[in-house]
């Protein structure tokens, strides 16, 4: 039967016997620990709020348990442990509960928090700043049903979520992501069945050690869009617009230069708005495992015709297993 219990994967997982964050295995299952712990010192200033420099911290805890049914088929559940950053409740919650059928040949069906499409397009991001072209298309973030089919190098990707909380909430998005081996672009479709929609495209180039991003999203009838950690502009509806970024990472070794510039426009009720923010980072890889962030941000929002603006100093260290 083969089985490895936890003693014998230490000392195996230290050979390089067994992969990284499996605790047990059989010739039919296999059970992966993984998990982080992350720290971040946060100053902020804004119109919004002035909060003094202060350390709140999150930590996550995730399960994955893999039957595999023969050579082209398996099952896989999963759940995450999630604290919750300390600003707020620390109450460790059960979330990203997960339940996957995966066929080589027919592809992935997943039920439960299965992740939205429209996150395929999220590309034009780098390290821990904030990014403002990230639109929600509906505001739902409950769970669902998502099917996933790759075709050689584009994968196709469909959900629908609900919210257990309300009989009407919901909403779907459909997405394509081609990935090569220096080179990806997507595009994605969301909405929530009714009022919210919205359309996005993003690609991303790696030359050698330089990583080049761009994103857009045009949406009609977004909740909000959050220009920093304090600045954060609410729509009431109806609103419209479209959102822009460009991202850039550079790599020496074990450290990240990195930076993002984004820019939202439109109107809501009547009234216009604009929005632009800005961070500029230096990430340093202390070992695989452990890596620290230092961040500066920086964020302006016109909300008919009234200003607000805000700046923030973030620094961040991470542990990861």
């Amino acid at each position: 039967m083969n089985i490895k219990p936890l003693a014998a994967v230490v000392s195996l997982l230290a050979a390089g016997s067994v992969a990284a964050g499996e605790i047990y295995a059989t010739d039919t299952n296999t059970v992966e620990l993984s998990g982080w712990a992350k720290a971040t010192g946060l100053y902020v200033k804004a119109d919004q709020a002035e909060k003094e420099t202060h350390v709140f911290t999150d930590a996550h805890l995730k399960a994955k348990a893999t039957h595999f049914l023969n050579e082209e088929t398996k099952v896989i559940g999963s759940f995450a442990i999630n604290t919750g950053d300390s600003a707020g409740d620390r109450t460790a919650k059960f979330e990203d509960i997960k339940l996957e059928f995966d066929h080589s040949g027919f592809g992935n069906l997943s039920l439960g928090d299965t992740g939205n499409s429209f996150g395929s397009i999220e590309k034009a991001k780098s390290g821990e700043g904030a990014n403002l072209y990230i639109v929600g298309q509906g505001g739902v973030d409950g769970q669902g049903i998502r099917y996933k089919k790759t075709i050689d190098k584009l994968e196709l990707s469909a959900n629908y979520e609900t919210d257990s909380e309300s009989s009407n909430d919901s909403n779907y998005a459909l997405s394509a992501n081609y990935k090569a081996d220096n080179f990806s672009a997507a595009i994605a479709y969301g909405s929530d069945g009714d009022e919210a929609d919205s359309m996005g495209v993003a690609a991303d180039l790696t030359l050698g050690s330089l990583k080049l991003a761009a994103g857009y999203i045009s949406f009609e009838n977004a909740k909000s869009l959050k220009a920093n950690d304090s600045v954060e502009l609410k729509l009431d509806l109806p609103n419209d617009g479209d959102t822009y970024s460009v991202a850039a990472t550079y790599t020496i070794d074990v450290i990240r230069i990195y930076g993002s510039l984004q820019y939202a426009e439109g109107n809501y009720q009547g009234n216009s708005f604009d929005a632009q923010t800005a961070y500029l980072g230096l990430g340093y890889d202390v070992t695989k495992e452990f890596k620290t962030d230092f961040v500066l941000q920086t964020g302006e929002i016109e909300k008919a015709g009234v200003e607000e603006d805000g700046h923030a100093v973030k620094f961040v260290a991470k542990y990861s297993f």
